[in-house]
């Protein structure tokens, strides 16, 4: 027995020394990331800041700033989000409007939809103070208003997030939460549903 000893010894350290080699096991694969589902915002870097573009069709019921709720409020809710946590700059929030109707009513219709939003995102806690309401009518349109398509991308609130940085704004939010607007506007261009205009890049 005592000779056997050293041989149990030295079995032992031996099965220990592999154990300590042994590969181990794999890492479980990373869960899959969960599909953003929330509204997709339309941003560009421009000289002034990050221009975010809601689409007046979504927002607003035809020819009116009253809000249609069930597709307003996700992009509102979005919005005032990024503008609580990822900047403290001040906003500009611009009306914009296609060519039909008067002058006039355009002039009134793109400020009071201007408004509407920036009203919008105060009530959800973003200081009324780092908003500035302004409406433009059909002066500055991105695309031409011949076609249906063009009017519809021209009827719009572009929000400037003034001197701020679209990294900044974008940074660690998940994949699908934002579009290029003008990538999108290209695309049209080129498939020939709207016609471009001088107006149509980014300031």
């Amino acid at each position: 027995m005592p000779r056997l000893r050293p041989a149990l010894s030295a079995l032992s350290a031996c099965l220990l020394l592999a154990a300590c080699q042994s590969t181990p096991p794999a890492a479980p694969p990373p869960a899959p990331a969960t599909p953003y589902r929330g509204a997709v915002l339309a941003v560009d870097q421009t000289e002034r800041g990050v221009q975010i573009v809601l689409p007046g069709s979504v927002l607003f019921e035809s020819g009116k700033a009253t809000f249609q709720q069930a597709e307003a409020a996700p992009f509102l809710d979005r919005v005032a989000q990024l503008l609580l946590t990822k900047t403290d700059k001040r906003v500009a929030v611009e009306g914009h409007t296609d060519t039909d109707g008067s002058a006039n009513l355009n002039e009134q219709l793109s400020l009071a939809r201007a408004r509407a939003v920036a009203d919008a995102l105060s009530s959800r806690g973003v200081p009324a103070a780092r908003l500035e309401a302004a409406g433009f009518s059909f002066r500055r349109p991105v695309a031409s208003n011949s076609t249906e398509d063009g009017k519809r991308l021209n009827r719009r609130v572009e929000l400037v997030v003034l001197g701020e940085q679209l990294a900044t704004l974008t940074a660690n939010e998940p994949p699908g939460a934002f579009e290029s607007a003008w990538a999108r506007l290209r695309s049209l261009i080129e498939q020939g549903r709207v016609q471009a205009v001088d107006a149509a890049a980014p300031k």
